[in-house]
């Protein structure tokens, strides 16, 4: 059995679990704040393009890039795109933190579920590369999990919270952290954040400056 077929089947029932229950499910959101024109997005490690597939079949208008590490996982991905003759969408096998791609060259960089199992050195290089390909006007959305108030879904959450504390060292800094302030220290403003199930949207804008090696200075201005 194929590993990558595995998890591709896993992501859909994260979606099934986590997103389908009455509420804001994330992806639709995601849907909602990416306009319907002429317009080019960027989907960093996009894994089986879980996150931006409605994106090209609602909105044909739109070319959609998913860029991830796993040839295995553009397979699926590929075969999801072939299966739903969509034309707009294009995969690339390249490490997100060292793309290769022009500079300032899509409009909206879509990060989904990707941060909070990654390093700190791995993040401030990720968020150094979206700034880097990403118009002077253009948006990044992040999609992440978030701490759970309530107590029903705060016990629905922790087996996935504990798998995710075990894999990762640093995911429960990254989970508890303020997301805005997080990625202040970036050089991004959070313009607006969506509360889903069992998750946050944040959408980005690039702060008047640049990044240096994920650190922020100023552009003298």
């Amino acid at each position: 059995m194929n590993i990558y077929n595995v998890v591709s089947k896993a992501y859909d029932l994260l979606e099934i679990i986590f997103f389908s229950e009455k509420g804001k499910n994330p992806v639709n959101v995601i849907l909602e704040m990416v306009p319907d024109r002429k317009i080019r997005v960027l989907d960093m490690c996009c894994g089986t393009l879980s996150n931006t597939i409605t994106i090209a079949k609602e909105k044909p208008a739109v070319k959609v890039m998913g860029l991830d590490l796993s040839e295995q996982m553009l397979r699926v991905a590929k075969k999801k795109v072939n299966r739903q003759g969509m034309k707009n969408v294009y995969l690339k096998c390249a490490d997100a933190a060292k793309t290769g791609l022009p500079d300032k060259s899509f409009d909206y960089i879509i990060i989904g579920l990707v941060l909070h199992e990654s390093c700190p050195e791995f993040i401030k290089r990720i968020m150094a590369e979206s700034n880097r390909l990403l118009k002077d006007e253009g948006n990044i959305v992040i999609l992440e999990w978030e701490r759970q108030k309530k107590f029903c879904k705060f016990i629905k959450f922790a087996p996935l919270y504990l798998l995710e504390s075990l894999h990762c060292r640093t995911f429960k800094k990254f989970y508890l952290a303020d997301k805005k302030m997080y990625f202040e220290n970036y050089g991004f403003d959070v313009t607006r954040e969506e509360h889903c199930n069992y998750t946050v949207v944040l959408k980005l804008k690039k702060r008047k400056g640049r990044i240096d090696n994920g650190n922020e200075t100023s552009s003298g201005v």
